[in-house]
């Protein structure tokens, strides 16, 4: 546990950081004297779900926190440290984890001046692990995958059966959140698929009556060739008439939401993207040390295991990116997140993070050619 006096330090570090991080930004330097805000701490664990738009068909590496802080705590805690953000989020189900317990407790006694964020579906969000969020003396910010307003299409988008056990652990959680001032803040997400793009609307209605926070939706991107006929890219009309209507429900119940863009428009409609400022202000480093600028970023050819953070961080690829960036170039072209017109272009709905000659990309290929 932090004293007041260590605390009182980490927090004036955090905050010089996060300034000189932004002027960096502004200034769109290609190398840089401060470290990321928002920090991905990727924590790879088995999942009892199957969701249909999952990317977990590659073999993850499961995380171990111990080996882990053995290996790399030298190079990211003191970046951890200075973040105003540390999203622990990964493939699979992080809370079932055996240690994730000890998990919670190292980056509450390490970082509680920093927010932590993760992704949960909750079906291991017993009574002990929400009084370790909500009174745990650090901030937290919880997404909770459910992506259906009703236990039938839960099951079709999830492929489990913990619909009514979840709602009744997250309703548990909220009436904490409630007693201790807000802590944690509560996202449900909703991934948008051709199964489920329907339900938004009265997804957004039960967000209402649950009190969460806010509601995010996106589109799913394609990992897997069998994955494409899930896409909205192939029926746009009904993605749109999705976010109208949720537009709608959203400002009739007073929730806030975060919605994807349209297909259809011209260039005209989006606004044109100046940059994005993910190189400059975000990292993602994984159970094995791997580096990525976002988390839907291609190959990038980094790790930790070979070089140290402030080596990857300046290094050429990364002044690449940023070059790219700087520029309106690069990623920016196909990204949803900061260029809204690239919803029409097929390559913003699909990942590939592998060599180009390899299987899966060129089953991916071949599947495409087919009708």
């Amino acid at each position: 546990m932090k004293s007041v006096s260590e605390l009182a330090m980490l927090r004036r570090r955090q905050e010089e950081n996060t300034r000189l991080n932004l002027e960096e930004y502004e200034a769109r330097r290609l190398i840089l004297s401060s470290t990321p805000q928002l920090v991905f701490f990727q924590i790879n664990a088995a999942c009892n779900a199957d969701c249909i738009f999952c990317s977990k068909g590659y073999d993850y590496p499961i995380f171990r926190l111990d080996p882990y802080l053995e290996r790399f705590g030298a190079q990211v805690i003191p970046v951890l440290s200075r973040a105003r953000q540390i999203q622990l989020t990964g493939s699979g189900e992080f809370l079932g984890l055996p240690d994730s317990h000890k998990i919670l407790r190292f980056f509450n006694d390490e970082f509680p001046h920093v927010e932590k964020y993760f992704a949960t579906n909750a079906s291991y969000l017993s009574p002990a692990i929400c009084e370790l969020i909500a009174n745990g003396g650090s901030r937290y910010f919880l997404q909770i995958s459910l992506h259906a307003s009703n236990p039938e299409l839960n099951r079709t988008m999830m492929r489990y059966n913990a619909y009514e056990k979840v709602l009744a652990q997250l309703k548990h959680l909220i009436a904490l959140r409630d007693k201790n001032g807000g802590n944690p803040r509560i996202r449900l997400m909703f991934v948008m698929t051709t199964f489920n793009a329907h339900d938004l609307p009265n997804f957004i209605r039960m967000a209402a009556e649950l009190r969460a926070d806010e509601v995010a939706a996106g589109y799913f991107f394609i990992y897997e060739s069998q994955q494409k006929y899930l896409s909205l890219y192939f029926n746009p009309d009904l993605a749109n008439r999705s976010i109208d209507e949720a537009r709608k429900v959203a400002e009739e119940v007073g929730v806030q939401v975060r919605l994807p863009p349209k297909f259809g428009g011209s260039p005209h409609d989006y606004q044109r993207p100046e940059c994005c400022g993910e190189p400059w202000t975000q990292v993602m480093i994984n159970v094995e040390g791997g580096v990525l600028p976002c988390d839907i970023f291609g190959d990038f050819p980094e790790t930790l295991a070979a070089k140290g953070f402030r080596e990857i961080w300046n290094g050429q690829a990364y002044r690449t990116v940023r070059k790219n960036l700087r520029e309106s170039k690069g990623c920016l072209l196909t990204c949803q997140r900061h260029n809204p017109a690239s919803v029409n272009d097929w390559k913003a709905h699909v990942i590939h993070r592998s060599k180009p000659d390899s299987a899966i990309v060129r089953e991916f290929h071949e599947a495409m050619k087919r009708p």
